[in-house]
């Protein structure tokens, strides 16, 4: 096992920093990975990662603390009038859609980039998420409404601020929980964990993907802030839900 000088330890670092709401998320996620590589523990390093990176990986299950709700909103004008961020159901989606496409959306952000997302957005604001497969739903309704000279300029989720301070949130809590089982295993007076207590630390939390039909990222999310709009790389995505289609 590798031994750091004293006050250097990587559980140290991390102990005294889960318990400082200000320390950046991230680098409290170097520390797990690098206690997680010492350890030769897959789940630790993979989850600190993916956390760190964000879940773009083609085989990457976003945790369930990940998949937070979010109304369907659509910006539409026609001549007599023009709205933004009306809220619609998803029964007024393509029949095709409505199967794959609720009011849930999945966060695949890594924490940094949620962090910076919170700092500059607005409490009152929400974050835009466009649908997957929007393009193809907006060329679908516009079809169905032109004739009422109706045209749906943009589909998205809107999230809440407070929805990915929770995400947050739970990537703190998880790593706390790691660094108490952890402590609870070791030894008094042991500043080093063996890799076998880092492993049992890791089973005895839940760090991994959630085992409730877990979400797969196959293309990244497209989001605005403070009102824009979201550009959006609907191929692959579409691609997906299409093929779902039942």
């Amino acid at each position: 096992m590798w031994r750091p000088r004293r006050g250097h330890q990587p559980l140290d670092q991390l102990e005294k920093g889960v318990l400082d709401d200000t320390a950046p998320l991230a680098g409290l996620l170097r520390h797990a990975l690098i206690i997680g590589g010492h350890a030769s523990s897959h789940p630790l390093r993979q989850w600190a990662l993916d956390e760190l990176n964000g879940y773009a990986r083609t085989d990457a299950e976003i945790p369930d603390y990940r998949r937070v709700p979010a109304p369907i909103q659509a910006d539409s004008t026609s001549p007599a009038w023009q709205r933004k961020g009306q809220r619609i159901s998803v029964l007024q989606l393509p029949e095709m859609a409505r199967d794959v496409i609720k009011e849930e959306v999945p966060i695949p952000w890594g924490v940094g980039h949620l962090e910076s997302l919170i700092a500059r957005t607005p409490p009152d604001e929400h974050v835009r998420v466009d649908l997957r497969g929007g393009a193809e739903l907006l060329v679908l309704m516009n079809a169905k409404y032109c004739q009422r000279g109706i045209t749906i300029e943009a589909l998205y989720w809107s999230i809440s601020v407070s929805a990915l301070h929770d995400i947050v949130d739970q990537v703190r809590t998880r790593l706390t929980q790691f660094v108490a089982e952890l402590r609870s295993a070791m030894p008094a007076g042991s500043r080093v964990p063996t890799p076998e207590q880092v492993h049992r630390a890791v089973q005895s939390i839940n760090i991994t993907a959630g085992d409730n039909s877990p979400v797969t990222v196959t293309a990244p999310v497209a989001y605005a802030e403070t009102g824009a709009t979201a550009g959006v790389t609907a191929t692959a995505a579409a691609g997906r839900w299409w093929r779902r289609r039942r």
